[in-house]
């Protein structure tokens, strides 16, 4: 855990460093642009002739921080680079104020720290929302070793053991492990880019170092992207901040859903750096009430982060862009006020008019083109819209839990906060944007738009589902600062507040103290969230009735150290789990994933094998493979599919005297060819 965390946050701190971002910022920004420095720098590892290796993403990330360092220092002498002056500490004890301030004047860039009473908050936060997290994520996992038995696992586990076998990490080549003997394409591999670091560095097992990914993104990575969320947002009090830790934590849709589904990790890694991105989106168009990052490092930034969040997955860069349509819009008709008023030259609002319509034909147009074919999007729909809607403000995404009563209703209340604050009221139209699309995968007809609408995201139900909290864990520490500004307005505890001058500090103290523990208990041992546990523990659980690889087949698997050679070639039905031979087992299998393309060799096999003796073909093909061994792990398929045809030359290979049988444990078998020696 400590390489992978290491891999994700010092490329990216060495940039911040550089733009002179400091204090808890630096760290919450850095794994957004640690993910773009690995992944662009596993593209281009290939052509430089280099294997990949931990030393690579490293060194890029020096260079580009020696790079944006020396653009910011230019853009400071030149002006361009400034922070607006600090906005008044809050008055009351977790209160800021919530009367709407003039915008900000220029001011030169003040010294950074490390360390104040504000950025305090957010250190003991983090802390509280990695614990909370651990916990949830080491239940749903179970043990260090299990993997997801889904449908995708077989590509996300064989992926890195390629990496690792080619020195080939690159986005563009990736999926040449299974293109056959066509091009590749590309593929978001940011996610395989890291495991497959920790992996050839660490020693462990694939699945040790998969799960020790999961946890670093979701302890770690997904509070410090919330968390700069949280602070570009406003200004708040201890009560908040502190809850925001259980808060993030106790959503049942992330990142829970999405490693118990699919399973989709790419998607996990970029949508728990959406925060972030957002955070600096509201930076760049001072949106936010707190002022973080001066223009030019939200420009330098951003750019990196966007690019880490597209690498990580295509639709949540797109997911993002979704979420800031609102800013924009906002940030528009301010500006036309602001003109009409006469706080700014009219040819100025115009010009910023002008470049935000833009920045929405820019997220029009890539609306069209960043989606997967249609033949990768056949999801259909399968409630009613007001089922949708239900399950969308209840925090019950596909019903497959009961509803987040505590979540859902601090989220309702940070509606009614954000509305009263000018600065904040994008959030709520924002998760109604989430919501609408959530509600339209759910419902919406293939004759009513549902591709374009909803396309983006594959029509995958769980996918949207995912981004929902992404505003309502934000809106629900703005309805906690709100129930904990009017708690401190009680009169005994005003009273107190202004009895002493520790006063003030110590009706916060308690305030969020007993907030924590509340929204602490509402949340971490509800019955949604444990039950979305208990969804993912046995969805990894390797027990008799495991989808993909049952502990009879891991032993086949474990045994064939003693039996196959390490260059032998394995056949395999990978619908079956035989394909993650090549992750666990470190053989090379005839299918490296259940979606893949055959070469003629390895279709002739799958097709004609229990042949052999009759077919000389037959012979050829397997020679042509280099495949002696075969997988036999039954005829029961993950997701309950029925290929058996495609796979009609695997079946009873001994009956036809084509194999033997080498190892056996319970009806999981390896066979030996013995038909074409």
């Amino acid at each position: 855990m400590i390489l992978c965390a290491a891999i994700l946050v010092i490329p990216g701190l060495l940039v911040t460093l550089a733009v002179r971002v400091r204090g808890f910022d630096a760290l919450a920004l850095s794994p957004a642009v640690s993910v773009a420095v690995v992944a662009v720098s596993a593209i281009a590892a290939p052509h430089l002739g280099l294997r990949w290796a931990l030393w690579i993403p490293l060194l890029a990330g020096l260079l580009l921080a020696l790079v944006l360092g020396a653009a910011h220092l230019l853009l400071a002498r030149t002006g361009l680079a400034y922070r607006p002056a600090a906005r008044p500490a809050p008055q009351a004890a977790g209160r800021p104020s919530d009367a709407p301030a003039a915008a900000p004047a220029p001011s030169s860039l003040p010294a950074s720290r490390w360390f104040d009473a504000e950025q305090g908050r957010y250190w003991i936060a983090l802390i509280l929302a990695g614990a909370l997290m651990l916990r949830v994520l080491t239940n749903a996992l179970g043990n260090p070793q299990w993997f997801s038995q889904t449908f995708d696992n077989n590509f996300h586990l064989n992926a890195v053991r390629w990496i690792a076998d080619t020195g080939d990490a690159s986005s563009m080549t990736i999926t040449a492990m299974t293109s056959g003997d066509k091009a590749p394409a590309f593929y978001p591999a940011a996610w395989h880019d890291v495991v497959s670091l920790v992996f050839m560095s660490g020693g462990d097992t694939i699945p040790a170092a998969t799960n020790a990914m999961i946890l670093v993104v979701g302890a770690l990575v997904w509070p410090l992207s919330v968390f700069f969320l949280l602070r570009s947002m406003r200004r708040l009090g201890l009560p908040a901040v502190l809850c925001s830790a259980p808060l993030l934590a106790g959503f049942s849709a992330f990142p829970l859903l999405l490693i118990f589904f699919g399973v989709l990790y790419p998607n996990v890694l970029g949508l728990a750096l959406v925060p972030a991105g957002l955070g600096i989106v509201l930076e760049l168009f001072r949106m936010g009430e707190a002022r973080r990052l001066d223009t030019a490092q939200a420009v330098l930034l951003g750019l990196p982060s966007a690019l880490g969040i597209a690498l990580a997955h295509p639709n949540a860069v797109m997911s993002l862009l979704v979420m800031i349509v609102p800013i924009l819009v906002l940030r528009a008709l301010r500006q036309i006020r602001r003109a009409a008023a006469g706080g700014t030259r009219a040819w100025v609002a115009v010009v910023q008019v002008l470049l935000i319509a833009g920045l929405l034909w820019f997220v029009w147009y890539l609306w069209g083109i960043v989606r997967p074919e249609a033949g990768a999007a056949t999801w259909g729909p399968s409630i009613s819209d007001s089922q949708a809607v239900g399950e969308a403000l209840l925090n019950a995404p596909l019903s497959l839990v009961w509803a987040q009563w505590a979540v859902s209703i601090l989220a309702v209340l940070g509606v009614v906060a954000a509305f009263r604050l000018r600065t904040c009221r994008w959030l709520p139209l924002t998760y109604g944007v989430l919501i609408y699309y959530y509600v339209a995968v759910r419902y919406l007809q293939w004759d009513q738009d549902r591709m374009w609408v909803t396309g983006v995201w594959y029509n995958d139900p769980y996918r949207l589902a995912a981004l929902l909290p992404l505003a309502a864990i934000p809106l629900a520490v703005l309805g906690v600062q709100m129930l904990a500004d009017d708690v401190a307005r009680w009169r005994p505890l005003a009273r107190l507040a202004q009895r002493s001058p520790r006063g003030l500090g110590q009706v916060g103290l308690g305030v969020g103290a007993v907030s924590l523990i509340l929204v602490t208990a509402l949340t971490q041992f509800a019955r949604p969230l444990t039950q979305m546990m208990d969804n993912s523990y046995w969805t990894y659980y390797p027990g008799p009735g495991a989808s993909l690889v049952s502990a009879d087949e891991l032993d086949v698997l474990e045994a064939m150290d003693r039996w196959v050679p390490a260059d032998d070639v394995v056949v395999v039905n990978p619908f079956t789990g035989g394909a993650l031979a090549y992750a666990l087992a470190d053989r090379r299998t005839t299918a490296e994933h259940t979606l893949y393309t055959p070469t003629p060799a390895e279709r002739t096999i799958d097709e004609s094998l229990r042949e052999a003796r009759e077919d000389p073909a037959v012979c050829r093909a397997v020679q042509d493979a280099d495949a002696r061994w075969v997988l036999d792990f039954g005829d029961r398929e993950v997701n309950n599919g029925d290929h058996s045809s495609q796979y009609r030359g695997l079946q009873d290979l001994e009956q036809a005297g084509v194999a033997r049988t080498v190892y056996r444990a319970g009806d999981a078998r390896l066979l030996e060819i013995t038909a074409c020696r």
